[in-house]
């Protein structure tokens, strides 16, 4: 963790300090302080480039930072994670579409402002394919209404931005996809608890529903990619940045777990150095995938790179957290809330999409020569 760490104090400086003493109970119930304490760190600008104020962190660098935030508080960490999928996607959009104007203009204000942005892409919902948007917009004289539902999504109540992909609906009849940037204060914006699990409740995962909200012509970006018609680069780059950020806010929640159990200092050599090499090898996946990235350009492979550390980090994660509680024994898992609280979170990251199981078909095809399709 010490790369992890060092790489949060170079970008985010002061946010360890400001959350080291304060207990996970504390970070992971809503309302925590995790969230304005990454905003004054100046967090939103992570991965906004440099020229445009934000930190331009390289992708080795972000999921170094996020694997911090994900031992600081998971939920902080998910939080963030999907601030930055959203924030690096908007990069790539604009930066794909040769834009001057004010696209470029609004994240810039995402650095300077300090804004929290949340993620209203359409992925987890049983039945559809991840890539088909749940939110439609139709165009209006002034701009576009947009309507739909995003459960769960995270930063509901601490956005100020939401983006969301979106189905075009034309007189036609015909359906394209695009991309709303909405103000979180906008009319029409309603939120509802959704969450109810007692862990990661602090990444305010709660309900977003969209009732013929205004998003005026220049916050809706139109990439050019038809629904249904598979990944384009666009969404490979997006889905690399997700797996990468989501396996690394999981890793750094696990290595608390097992920093734990090795303070503890319970157990034979052999057992505490397997904890050693089961974190120690999440980590170096996912970093190895970050440093592809970093060499461009981000393209089907590396999407198989990407799913293929995660699904393998998601079962050392698994395997590592039940051997640092077995260590730390009985009476730690009784009297301290932190260790259930750590075993559920090292689960989680199974449910995140795409599934292993609903991506299996799809890896083994993409083995076997064939582009990897996911929906």
């Amino acid at each position: 963790m010490n790369s992890a760490r060092e790489a949060c104090e170079k970008h985010l400086p002061g946010l360890t300090e400001a959350l080291a003493d304060v207990p996970l109970s504390t970070l992971e119930a809503p309302g925590g302080p995790g969230l304005d304490a990454f905003r004054r760190s100046g967090g939103p600008g992570l991965l906004i480039p440099t020229t445009s104020g934000g930190a331009g962190a390289t992708a080795l660098e972000a999921v170094r930072v996020t694997r911090a935030l994900g031992a600081l508080s998971p939920s902080l960490g998910v939080a963030s994670a999907m601030h930055h999928f959203s924030t690096a996607g908007l990069v790539a959009l604009v930066s794909s579409a040769q834009a001057q104007g004010p696209e470029w203009l609004l994240i810039e204000g995402i650095a300077r402002d300090r804004l929290l942005v949340a993620s209203g892409f359409a992925e987890g919902r049983t039945g559809s394919g991840i890539l088909d948007a749940s939110v439609t917009a139709r165009k209006v004289d002034d701009g576009y209404l947009v309507n739909g539902t995003k459960k769960p999504c995270s930063l509901s109540r601490s956005m100020d931005l939401l983006t969301a992909s979106v189905a075009l609906r034309h007189e036609d009849g015909s359906t394209a996809l695009g991309v709303a940037l909405v103000p979180a204060a906008s009319p029409g914006i309603t939120r509802e608890p959704f969450w109810g699990a007692p862990f990661l409740a602090g990444a305010e995962s709660d309900q977003v529903i969209l009732e013929d909200v205004h998003v005026p012509p220049e916050l809706m970006l139109l990439p050019q990619v038809e629904l249904g018609a598979g990944l384009d680069t666009l969404q490979t780059v997006g889905f690399v940045w997700f797996e990468l950020l989501v396996a690394s806010v999981y890793t750094g929640a696990v290595a608390r777990l097992a920093e734990a159990a090795l303070r503890s200092g319970r157990g034979p050599a052999a057992e505490r150095a397997t904890l050693l090499t089961g974190a120690e090898s999440a980590a170096a996946l996912v970093e190895n995938v970050a440093r592809t990235v970093d060499e461009g350009p981000v393209g089907n492979e590396e999407l198989g790179a990407a799913l293929t550390a995660r699904y393998a980090v998601q079962e050392l994660l698994v395997e590592t957290a039940d051997r640092a509680a077995e260590l730390l024994g009985g009476l730690a898992f009784a009297t301290s809330p932190d260790v259930g609280q750590l075993l559920a979170v090292s689960r989680a990251l199974a449910f995140h999409p795409p599934s292993r199981i609903s991506a299996a078909q799809a890896l083994l095809d993409h083995h076997a020569g064939e582009p990897l399709r996911i929906g």
